[in-house]
């Protein structure tokens, strides 16, 4: 998932996650967490966060596949 609005800084990349932080003037800073125990602890995937200000920022998400023979 991509967006073109204003992007991160760094500092803002490493606290994603962290309870109650949000980018946003109305956020409560939970969705994040949510979402990185859903991908990281439930499913051992992973995200990627690429970001670049005043260009916008990339999120990759990234999920094992189980295979059944």
């Amino acid at each position: 998932m991509a967006d073109d609005w204003s992007g991160m800084s760094n500092k803002q990349i490493e606290k994603l996650g962290e309870p109650f932080f949000s980018t946003k003037e109305k956020g409560n800073g939970l969705g994040m967490v949510v979402t990185k125990n859903i991908i990281k602890n439930r499913n051992q995937g992973n995200i990627h966060v690429e970001s670049k200000l005043t260009v916008g920022t990339t999120f990759t998400i990234e999920l094992p596949v189980k295979l059944q023979l």
